[in-house]
C-alpha cells in the first residue's frame, strides 16, 4: 500500500495544483516564468499562462488516477494514451504558453514604477518560493518514511492468528485454518501483485513461481521465513530477524498443535 499511498498523495498534489492553475492563479509553479524578471512577465497574459499549464497538468494527473484505478488490469492501449498524453501533450502546451499566451506587441502592460508595489511582488515572490518548498519537502519526508520505516506484529490469541501491519491492513486467520507449517530459509518472495513493496516491508498479495499468489507481511532484510498453508491459501511471515522468524515459527507450531507433524520437516 505503501507506494499506492505516494501515487495518490502525487494526485492529491497535481490536482490541487492543477485546480489552481486552471483559477488563473499560482503562477510562482509555473517554471521559468516565475524566475522572469517584471518586465518579461509583462508580455505574457498572467491568466491565460495558468490556465494552459494548469490544463496539461490536469490531463497528466486525471491519466495517473485512471491508471491507479485500473490497477494491474491496465490494458496496453491506456498505457500508450498515457505515454501519448504527458510526452505528446507536452509540445503543444509548450508552443501555445510561448505564442499564444504572449501579448501583442504594444499591448504590455507597463512596469508600475510605485517602490511599495514592486516590494509586494518580490514578497509575493518568495512567499510562493517558501510554499513550493514546504510542499515539495513535506512530501519527501513523507515517502522516505513509506519507503524506510513500518513493522509486523504477529499475535496469537483466541484462537487466532492475528498480524498487523503498517501501511497495510490487518490480516486474521483462525488457527484451525493452517494445515501445515514450515521453516524457509530458501523462500522466493517474487513480485507484488497488489501491497506495499518497500525497503523495509512486503505486504499484501504476491506472486511467484512456487505458490502463484499469495498472502505475505514480512520484513525485507530477514531471509528466513515461516511458510503456511491454510485453507483460504499460502500465508507467509517473519520477523526482524532469522532468531525472531525461528521463535514465531515454533510458537504458531505449538499453537496449531502440528508441533509434531512438521518436526522433521525442520532444516
Amino acid at each position: 500500500m505503501m507506494d499506492r499511498i505516494v501515487i495518490l498523495l502525487t494526485i492529491l498534489i497535481g490536482g490541487g495544483i492543477s485546480l489552481a492553475l486552471l483559477m488563473g492563479k499560482g503562477s510562482f509553479l509555473i517554471a521559468g516564468y516565475n524566475t522572469a524578471s517584471e518586465k518579461e512577465k509583462r508580455k505574457y497574459n498572467e491568466k491565460k499562462l495558468c490556465r494552459t499549464t494548469g490544463t496539461y497538468l490536469a490531463l497528466i494527473t486525471v491519466l495517473v488516477l485512471g491508471a491507479e484505478i485500473m490497477g494491474e488490469n491496465i490494458p496496453d492501449w491506456y498505457l500508450a494514451l498515457t505515454t501519448g498524453g504527458v510526452f505528446i501533450g507536452l509540445i503543444p502546451t509548450l508552443l501555445y504558453a510561448n505564442l499564444g499566451c504572449r501579448i501583442k506587441p504594444g499591448e504590455e502592460i507597463l512596469l508600475e514604477e510605485s517602490p511599495e508595489k514592486e516590494l509586494k511582488r518580490k514578497k509575493a515572490r518568495k512567499t510562493g518560493t517558501i510554499i513550493t518548498i514546504l510542499i515539495t519537502g513535506a512530501a519527501l519526508v513523507f515517502s522516505a518514511v513509506l519507503l524506510f520505516t513500518g513493522n509486523v506484529e504477529v499475535v496469537i490469541q483466541n484462537d487466532q492468528l492475528e498480524i498487523q501491519g503498517s501501511y497495510w491492513s490487518d490480516y486474521e486467520l483462525p488457527l484451525s485454518e493452517i494445515q501445515a507449517v514450515t521453516y524457509r530459509e530458501d523462500f522466493e518472495t517474487g513480485s507484488k501483485r497488489m501491497g506495499v513493496n518497500s525497503l523495509q516491508l512486503n505486504e499484501g498479495t504476491f506472486q511467484n513461481k512456487e505458490f502463484g499468489e499469495y498472502t505475505i507481511y514480512s520484513y525485507v532484510r530477514c531471509k528466513d521465513f515461516v511458510v503456511m498453508e491454510t485453507t483460504d491459501g499460502v500465508l507467509v511471515i517473519n520477523g526482524k530477524t532469522p532468531e525472531e522468524t525461528r521463535t514465531l515459527y515454533e510458537k504458531i507450531l505449538e499453537a496449531t498443535g502440528l508441533e509434531e507433524e512438521q518436526k522433521g520437516e525442520e532444516p
